[in-house]
């Protein structure tokens, strides 16, 4: 196993965003870098193992200064040693993954979940670089429903595939803000769709990775859309994801389209994505839903 001081050395690199979003293409893709090491699954080590505990422990730290509060690791621990705890497990965590490729000067890692953990990731891996992959919230919920159908994954009705998406979008922004852009980037699922090598180059510029554009060129040609983006959820989205707005016209019923939109509409026109009334696709959708809310 490599000793946990040559991490000191490497740069990490996180690619988070909401469920169905891209974040499994464009992992796949940064993968393919000589540089970068990745074991090509997902850990999932801070959503599933280590953001609870960190939570827990700092309740109890504030339970004990606000009310004197006598259980749990508080009693032992401060907040730095603690960390200093679960750092150590990052620090094996990746060792083991920089086993793989020894001479990478990358390690990547990716889970739709850490989009809810950045502050806690900085902390654990200070000087981590974050890559957020943003998606049309309309299509994130059609292909979330459909996995929820064929794959028993995910949110299986609007409300939830649209709270799950905002949530990640949200969080995951909020936190860019804090970290700044020399340590957070966006890119849009569509911008990298349409200019896979362009917007590739960019992002491998900001993770500190040399860039060579027939190198890069050829890793997106080989994971062009047509190639790679097959919808286990529902295969026939793939057919619709170069028509604008194609998915969510298609397959979202007109009901659906107007709850999402009760929902997540103000972050759609937020993020450019929608303009108000956008759920209405003719005159006769608005006169249908007029009565809807007294209705339910």
């Amino acid at each position: 196993m490599i000793p946990m001081d040559d991490l000191s050395s490497k740069q990490f690199l996180f690619i988070v965003g909401a469920p169905r979003s891209g974040t499994t293409w464009l992992f796949e893709m940064l993968s393919e870098h000589p540089s970068v090491v990745s074991l090509k699954k997902e850990l999932t080590l801070f959503s599933s193992y280590l953001a609870a505990p960190a939570k827990r422990f700092e309740d109890e730290v504030q339970r004990y200064e606000k009310h004197n509060w006598r259980q749990g690791l508080s009693l032992l621990y401060d907040r730095a040693d603690f960390e200093r705890g679960m750092r150590s497990i990052v620090n094996d965590v990746y060792s083991r993954v920089l086993d793989l490729k020894p001479q990478a000067t990358h390690i990547l890692d990716k889970h739709p979940g850490y989009a809810q953990h950045l502050l806690l990731m900085d902390r654990l891996v200070p000087n981590c670089r974050f890559i957020h992959i943003i998606r049309d919230g309309r299509e994130v919920a059609v292909s979330m429903m459909r996995a929820k159908r064929t794959m028993n994954f995910g949110a299986g009705e609007v409300k939830g595939a649209a709270t799950d998406w905002a949530t990640h979008v949200r969080a995951a922004m909020q936190a860019g803000k804090k970290l700044g852009a020399d340590r957070y980037h966006e890119v849009r699922y569509e911008d990298l769709m349409s200019g896979t090598t362009e917007h590739l180059e960019e992002i491998f510029r900001f993770a500190g990775l040399p860039v060579e554009h027939e190198q890069v060129n050829a890793i997106a040609s080989e994971n062009q859309a047509s190639k790679k983006l097959v919808s286990r959820g529902d295969p026939s989205l793939k057919a619709l994801r170069n028509v604008p707005g194609g998915i969510w016209k298609n397959k979202l019923a007109l009901e659906e389209r107007y709850l999402l939109d009760r929902y997540v509409g103000d972050l759609l026109c937020e993020l450019g994505y929608a303009e108000q009334g956008w759920w209405a696709l003719g005159p006769l959708d608005k006169l249908s839903m007029a009565m809807y809310p007294f209705r339910v």
